[in-house]
């Protein structure tokens, strides 16, 4: 069954080419989708350019929320914060929810 999770962190540093290249490979990997949200913008880090224009606008001392939606959530999450740890410092982890895509509803 499908989850999303996401958490709220604080950019220490600017994102080095390296450590985006390497966020990007991650969730291209990852079977669901990972998004980066900051400042009413966001990017789907599957994209390359969109993720590599997006992190250079971010700067230091920014909140940057990460939210991943798929399968196994919680063990992506981690790899990225991990892999990121000299980047960012975690604020908040919000709670999972989870998703059945074969339901709809309207609003």
């Amino acid at each position: 069954m499908k989850e999303i999770i996401s958490t709220n962190v604080l950019v220490q540093n600017r994102f080095t080419m390296k450590k985006m290249l390497e966020i990007y490979q991650v969730a291209k990997q990852f079977e669901g989708t990972t998004y980066l949200y900051s400042k009413h913008k966001a990017v789907d880090a599957s994209n390359l350019s969109k993720l590599v224009s997006f992190l250079l606008t971010v700067k230091p001392q920014t909140t940057l929320k990460i939210i991943v939606e798929g399968n196994e959530v919680q063990k992506h999450l981690e790899e990225i914060k991990e892999m990121c740890s000299n980047h960012v410092s975690v604020l908040r982890m919000s709670e999972k929810r989870l998703i059945n895509s074969a339901e709809t509803f309207q609003l």
